[in-house]
């Protein structure tokens, strides 16, 4: 069973980085669309989409890693992606609220 949950680690671990490799890309590679203020919006939506499903694989792998008791680095590697991705969107919700409470002040 340990074997099986280690496979699973780092399958979700590859998973989270070509994920969040391919929201890079994608937000490199696509068009902006829209006019005026929304211009590029479709960029962000993009990226935000292929991020979110990488959170979704670094919390599969802390959930794997929580499961199966694992230790060394496949421990380090099922909780990396998680702090990585949790930050990464925590960052983005405090500066949104920021944003939203500076907008509101000035």
């Amino acid at each position: 069973m340990r074997v099986i949950i280690t496979v699973l680690i780092w399958a979700c671990v590859i998973a989270w980085a070509g994920l969040a490799i391919e929201g890079v890309l994608t937000y490199l590679s696509l068009e902006p669309t829209g006019s005026s203020f929304t211009r590029g919006s479709n960029r962000i939506k993009a990226f935000l989409g292929w991020e979110a499903y990488a959170l979704a694989a670094a919390l599969a792998a802390f959930i794997f890693g929580r499961m199966g008791q694992s230790s060394g680095v496949t421990r380090l590697a099922s909780r990396a992606p998680l702090w990585i991705s949790g930050e990464f969107f925590l960052l983005l919700t405090l500066g949104f609220v920021g944003l939203l409470v500076w907008a509101r002040l000035f």
